[in-house]
């Protein structure tokens, strides 16, 4: 005889399914069935009516920008420390939406509801040759931003709200990649002129001595002014043709350079004291910048301190009111660059529809849902039920069984 897997065997059984024996045990549990498949139904259908058909908000803001810009502020985007800052200045961080925003706050999050917009689509792109050059050259448009609620006033006041916190981090990030670069600049240009001071001062000096070298020669040959002109070459020390000429032409020369020199001077001393004042500004700044703050408090404070510095000085001294001006302008820049610029251009839109699948659909499926849970209830609670009283059955069978036995006269040998 062939042998029998037996394990072969008892797995095939397991997974043997008679569907017409389903069927027909469905059939004759309908009621129980019908029942509590309208349950089911009503339910399924309620909430996936209230989970999947939300209303949808949308808003495009246009914030132009480098690809290079947008990466490095990127990342501020999902700090929750950040958004909680600005939810505090604003007086937010009570509200729902804001505290819907801080909850769910992360890379994932940000990614799923904001999306950058290119200047040229995937099908333009094709077409270019240097597609990575073009778009770093070109950088994006702005931001795409997409919120659902079952409120629709909440889904446009999400939009709205991660609109503007994008606006005041990127202001923020911007204003603080300026003070640093700026400071250090200022730092290092103190050094630069100062030494460019002290070049010239030397070069000064020489100037003077050979200047006076001049006169002692020019006085001690009164005659030689009276020799022939000669082209003038160069004034330079280490040029011989300044040899050739008269004391005369010399002595106009080495005054001429020493004016040169003394209006060099003049402009590195307008300097030092120009640098003089950014540094004191950029030193008050970074302390200020120590404790963190929303780009629109930043901002604040940079006009503050800027006013501050400049509250003693003469605004009338062109040096002076130029330094001034130099951060006026700055802050200017990014109030239009971040706030004036960056703006919604399209919505935030008040939906007045749901979006979703259709109501029919949704039917549909809340229906075969609530047949399918409800068989398979009705079938596994008859099941046990059945389970139960063969298990009774046969204990009361067992227990008969005995007590008759027990009864049973015993034969004495």
């Amino acid at each position: 005889m062939k042998n029998i897997n037996p394990a072969a065997y008892d797995g095939g059984e397991l997974f043997d399914f008679d569907l017409q024996a389903f069927v027909v045990r469905c059939w004759k549990l309908r009621r129980q069935i019908i029942l509590l498949a309208a349950i089911f139904f009503a339910l399924i259908f309620a909430l996936s009516f209230w989970m999947g058909r939300q209303y949808s908000s949308e808003g495009f803001m246009r914030a132009p920008r480098k690809f290079a810009e947008y990466n490095v502020q990127k990342a501020a985007f999902w700090d929750r420390d950040t958004l909680r800052r600005y939810l505090e200045e604003n007086k937010k961080l009570n509200d729902a939406n804001g505290q819907y925003l801080l909850g769910n706050l992360s890379e994932g999050f940000v990614q799923a509801h904001l999306q950058a917009v290119l200047p040229l689509s995937k099908d333009d792109l094709r077409y270019v040759t240097d597609a990575k050059g073009v778009l770093d050259a070109i950088g994006i448009l702005g931001f795409s931003i997409t919120f659902k609620d079952r409120s629709p006033d909440n889904a446009q006041a999400r939009v709205q709200l991660m609109g503007d916190y994008i606006k005041d981090t990127m202001l923020g990030e911007d204003l603080l990649d300026i003070i640093y670069t700026k400071a250090g600049e200022a730092k290092a240009k103190k050094q630069q002129i100062d030494n460019l001071i002290i070049q010239k001062r030397l070069a000064l000096a020489q100037a003077s001595s050979r200047l006076e070298a001049a006169r002692l020669i020019a006085g001690k040959y009164p005659e030689a002014s009276k020799m022939e002109a000669r082209q003038l070459l160069s004034t330079g020390s280490d040029n011989s043709a300044s040899r050739y000429l008269s004391p005369m032409a010399q002595l106009v020369g080495i005054e001429t350079e020493i004016a040169d020199l003394k209006s060099q001077l003049t402009l590195l001393e307008r300097d030092a004291e120009q640098n003089a004042l950014r540094s004191e500004f950029y030193e008050r700044v970074d302390q200020g910048t120590r404790q963190a703050k929303t780009g629109s408090a930043l901002l604040a404070e940079f006009v503050k301190t800027a006013q501050a510095v400049f509250a003693g000085k003469d605004l009338k001294d062109d040096k002076t009111r130029e330094i001034y001006n130099q951060f006026m302008v700055i802050a200017e820049q990014m109030r239009n660059k971040h706030i004036s610029e960056a703006r919604f251009v399209s919505g935030p839109t008040l939906p007045e529809y749901r979006s979703g699948p259709s109501s029919l659909a949704l039917a549909l499926l809340s229906l075969i849902g609530g047949v399918l849970l409800a068989s398979l209830i009705v079938l596994l609670v008859e099941k046990v039920r059945t389970s139960s009283g063969v298990q009774g059955n046969a204990a009361l069978d067992e227990g008969v069984g005995s007590e008759e036995d027990s009864l049973r006269p015993v034969r004495v040998a």
